[in-house]
């Protein structure tokens, strides 16, 4: 067989192996870079001893615990506790004394990995709410792909290395320590909601006042980024907030639809919406307990 050819039976193997995946799980491959979804099997490709994308895919179907391997590999899940504090620092200064007149707020940290951005809201709020907003009522949705790091994060236990750089003051209050490990208090966990959510796919949430989603956009192809920061407009009430990476920026329509608030900070206002503009359904949730 020439190599054009083998080239050729591997695309549509391929295809066939992001098919097989979106069947099994319910993730959408097609978002991600091609680039990086295939730096991404090939490491699942070695640990299999699979040769081409037709053996992984035969290995998949004989070897469904795979699934969850491959999608570990997929889902780099980095994160700190309070990562970026300029961030938090701007949201405690200028966006969550805007909830105090509402009383209410409704955050979503999407792509949230293993909790420690959603944990790190809850505890910025209750800190807001000891001082001026005792009456403010939070709720944070936390979402990701990765059945096992909300899993983790659900049972909120952290190691130090999480919370490198948290003042220590911060961690008595907010922390049980338990041996080497460090558990969310439960006051802590009752604000946050975890849940499955495939970022491809339409909102589970509407009318919402914040969005995060930090340090997940590049594994994904410039088309879909801008079509999950659609989705993102949509979900957010008119004059919600969105947070991105520091290395992340809005591109194409999404640019548009979204005011700079602080370039440092990457915070994001949206604009009016247009009248008459249909918005998207939202999805059934999967919660995480």
């Amino acid at each position: 067989m020439s190599l054009e050819s083998e080239n050729f039976l591997e695309k549509i193997m391929l295809e066939k192996l992001k098919k097989q995946l979106r069947e099994a799980t319910g993730i959408d491959c097609e978002g991600y870079r091609p680039e990086y979804l295939k730096r991404r099997l090939e490491i699942r490709l070695r640990a299999t001893n699979s040769k081409t994308y037709g053996d992984y895919a035969r290995y998949l179907k004989a070897n469904p615990k795979e699934h969850d391997l491959l999608l570990n590999d997929l889902t780099i899940n980095y994160s700190l506790f309070f990562r970026d504090s300029d961030v938090f620092l701007f949201l405690k200064g200028n966006i969550f004394p805007e909830f105090f007149s509402s009383k209410t707020a409704r955050i979503w940290s999407a792509g949230c990995a293993t909790g420690e951005e959603p944990y790190s809201l809850a505890i910025l709020a209750n800190e807001c709410k000891s001082r001026s907003m005792k009456d403010l009522q939070v709720t944070i949705y936390a979402s990701d792909v990765d059945r096992d790091a909300l899993a983790k994060a659900a049972r909120g236990e952290y190691d130090l290395k999480s919370l490198q750089g948290v003042d220590q003051s911060l961690v008595d209050k907010y922390f049980v320590r338990e041996g080497e490990m460090f558990r969310v208090k439960d006051f802590v966990k009752q604000s946050v909601r975890f849940e499955r959510h495939d970022l491809m796919t339409l909102p589970s949430h509407q009318n919402l006042d914040l969005i995060l989603c930090r340090n997940v956009m590049i594994y994904f192809s410039r088309e879909s980024q801008q079509k999950i920061h659609m989705h993102f407009y949509h979900s957010l009430k008119e004059g919600g907030y969105l947070v991105i990476g520091k290395t992340e920026m809005l591109s194409g329509e999404p640019s548009k639809k979204f005011v700079c608030v602080d370039s440092g900070a990457r915070v994001y206002k949206k604009t009016e919406e247009i009248i008459g503009l249909e918005k998207p359904t939202t999805i059934p949730v999967e919660y995480i307990k």
